[in-house]
């Protein structure tokens, strides 16, 4: 072979070789990681490519319709905000979570599919939610790199609250179940659930409904957690002796604390009583030597099957479980974000969970539901008719 033909034969393996590896730098790599449905594509540019996609579809839609439970300020904050990122609208429709089951039900026996996301309490959504077989998998939704990180939550992993995959906790926070008024209680009178007992107090105490809410809560966390099932009815059948004012509408019982009327209160709503120590009222919220429980509040979000506004529904689930919804929703509402990377600050030391403090469990929050009748019974006497 001459010299002249041995060159052409390298140049063209040469060429061939070059061919060989652009094209390979110009497929996309795709890998299949744990937990995924199928195989992602990797690379900044397919991550953004697929956002603004979703963004646009979105826009067409032009809003998302969220039914929710109290979540404070963090209602018009996050409206406001997401409008101006996006320019979407958040149509909120506000009410206690079996009333908004209810009313998600009688919608759908008419066919009538007008929401797309719920925030609400665990309880609602395992006992009444989650028997209907109408929340679908998040997984598929999250686009954010952000949001499927594990290591950006307190759990060390995306927080899903069912085995089904198709509900997100995205707060985390202790709760104190007891708050006095600072002028009319002193300081160390009150430690233990048991300075409740005291005569001093007998009348003088606003306690949220025991079957409801925060006040289902702290009724379930006594019987479970603290003290067990016999010593928690025996403590209970006391309290209800002590003749505590048992108030529903959750603002007001914040509102009569820091006015004055009652000097201590029971499970009172935290973003209503937040929103009264912003404002400057004597209002101190406490930790008893019981412990605390540890939750998630109303900040746990499902996205409905047959949603009529499915791409906004996906960008809002992405927008509110990042950094900068997490942000937004833990200021604004005084549940602390489950994300380890938002900001603790302003929140009293009392509601930061610790390396251990973890989600409640299904079965806890199925018998929290159970609750309801034997707080119910106790109380019966002094329950709002």
């Amino acid at each position: 072979m001459s010299r002249l033909m041995v060159k052409v034969s390298i140049l063209v393996a040469l060429v061939i070789l070059v061919g060989i590896a652009c094209s390979r730098s110009a497929t996309p790599v795709s890998i299949t990681t744990p937990g995924d449905k199928g195989p992602i594509q990797i690379g900044k540019l397919s991550r953004e490519q697929e956002w603004d996609k979703l963004v646009v579809a979105a826009k067409k839609e032009g809003s998302v319709m969220v039914y929710h439970t109290s979540i404070g300020e963090a209602r018009e904050a996050s409206a406001r905000v997401f409008k101006e990122k996006y320019g979407i609208a958040i149509d909120y429709l506000a009410g206690r979570g079996p009333e908004l089951v209810e009313r998600l039900i009688k919608e759908r026996q008419v066919g009538l599919y007008a929401v797309d996301a719920k925030l609400t309490g665990l309880t609602t959504f395992f006992n009444s939610i989650s028997p209907l077989k109408i929340t679908i998998p998040l997984e598929p939704l999250l686009v954010l790199p952000e949001v499927t990180d594990g290591t950006k939550w307190r759990t060390g992993n995306v927080p899903f609250i069912d085995k089904d995959r198709t509900t997100i906790a995205f707060s985390l926070t202790r709760y104190s179940y007891v708050t006095i008024n600072t002028d009319m209680v002193k300081e160390g009178e009150f430690t233990s659930y048991e300075d409740l007992l005291n005569p001093k107090w007998k009348g003088k105490i606003v306690m949220n409904d025991p079957t409801l809410s925060q006040g289902v809560g702290w009724f379930t966390f006594i019987m479970l957690q603290a003290y067990g099932r016999e010593k928690g009815e025996d403590f209970m059948g006391k309290l209800a002796k002590q003749e505590p004012m048992i108030i529903r509408d959750q603002r007001l019982q914040a509102e009569w604390v820091a006015r004055g009327k009652y000097p201590v209160a029971i499970a009172t709503e935290i973003s209503a009583r937040d929103a009264m120590i912003k404002a400057g009222a004597p209002i101190k919220p406490l930790a008893m030597k019981e412990g605390q429980a540890t939750g998630s509040g109303p900040m746990n979000l499902m996205v409905f099957d047959r949603a009529p506004h499915p791409n906004a529904a996906k960008l809002f689930t992405n927008w509110v479980l990042s950094w900068e919804g997490g942000e937004i929703m833990s200021k604004h509402s005084g549940y602390l974000s489950a994300r380890a990377d938002v900001s603790t600050e302003g929140f009293d030391p009392i509601f930061v969970p610790g390396p251990k403090d973890g989600l409640p469990i299904e079965e806890y929050k199925l018998q929290e539901g159970n609750m309801t009748k034997l707080g119910a019974a106790i109380f019966k006497d002094l329950l709002p008719k």
